[in-house]
């Protein structure tokens, strides 16, 4: 078996080189399994290429395996996942494992805990990482710390890709290609594999989270935390958008080759179907974005419920702000590719 190992960088020429170290130091490494290692610098405007190979040189040194660093001018993580999976993963390879450049996975077995999670169960086409935040392991927490902690607990979505770190059957991968632009990849892709492209019922079980914590997360600011709640609040509703677009499409094969041909013909599809949605409204989110985490109390059961309503709650309230920020990006020409 062959296993491909892609990082899509943006301006990380600080954690690149750490993160290889890490990589080199994974048990998986160790496993009789050939490997290509792939860096993907993304419309970089710093050394993070130079970083990677630098990096390389120290780290598998010693190591067979595949090494590439791959720069692109062109921005977007879709557009650069599209790139990755269709022209630079080798022919070969039959499961891939895409990290985030600036995480730190927590110990020497995370990717063999994926590779394994994934050969185990023959009903998998997805594994994904289970990321905390970096200051879980902080020993004298802060009111705030304790109060990002419980939020992020909550929020856990045992059926979805996230971004950060995941693996997958690369048969799946090469059906799909992602709308281009998009601000956020791990939501559509996580919709492509659970429908097989929009072309039938939605199976979730066919992506499984890793139940422990792999890989820590920097913690935003309280600042950061209201720019992030404003980007995933622009990415999901443009993420929904695109699938109630591809839903009405009544597809009976994987829509994944038809969405690279627009892609193709017509760069502009995703911003003008966005500009389609936002058209004559003054308010264009739809109010779950708003209540999402109130919702999350349903179903739990009343004690756990009651615990966790007031988190929830100043959660909702908190994201307020960055909602009504986040529906003026929206109605703005080329909140497509923000991010």
């Amino acid at each position: 078996m062959k296993i491909a190992i892609c990082v899509i960088a943006r301006n990380e020429e600080g954690s690149i080189g750490p993160l290889i170290a890490q990589l080199a130091r994974q048990s998986l490494l160790a496993q009789p399994y050939a490997f290509q290692i792939l860096i993907l610098a993304n419309a970089c405007s710093d050394d993070t290429a130079g970083m990677a190979r630098a990096a390389f040189d120290t780290a598998f040194r010693d190591h067979g395996a595949n090494l590439l660093t791959h720069e692109t001018p062109l921005g977007g993580k879709a557009r650069s996942w599209n790139v990755a999976v269709h022209d630079l993963v080798d022919d070969d390879v039959d499961m891939a494992l895409f990290l985030d450049a600036d995480i730190e996975l927590i110990d020497a077995g995370v990717l063999k805990t994926l590779v394994d999670t994934l050969l185990g169960d023959p009903d998998l086409l997805a594994v994904s990482g289970h990321p905390i935040k970096d200051i879980a392991r902080k020993a004298n927490k802060t009111l705030l710390d304790r109060f990002s902690l419980i939020v992020s607990r909550q929020s856990v979505a045992p059926h979805a890709i996230n971004g950060s770190l995941y693996a997958a059957h690369m048969p799946e991968l090469r059906k799909i290609w992602l709308p281009v632009p998009t601000p956020g990849e791990d939501g559509l892709l996580t919709a492509m594999i659970h429908t097989d492209g929009f072309s039938h019922p939605a199976r979730p079980e066919v992506v499984a989270q890793i139940p422990h914590p792999t890989h820590y997360f920097e913690a935003h600011s309280v600042s950061g935390f209201f720019r992030h709640e404003q980007r995933m609040a622009i990415g999901t509703v443009i993420n929904g958008w695109i699938c109630e677009f591809l839903w009405a499409g009544d597809y009976k094969e994987n829509a994944g080759a038809t969405i690279r041909d627009r892609n193709e013909a017509d760069p502009e599809w995703v911003g003008r179907l966005v500009e389609s949605r936002v058209a004559g409204r003054r308010w264009a989110l739809p109010p779950r974005i708003l209540t999402w985490r109130l919702y999350n109390l349903k179903g739990i059961g009343f004690g756990k419920a009651l615990a966790r309503a007031p988190f929830s709650l100043v959660a909702t309230i908190l994201n307020i702000w960055p909602a009504v920020q986040a529906n003026k990006i929206l109605r703005q020409k080329g909140s497509a590719g923000f991010w």
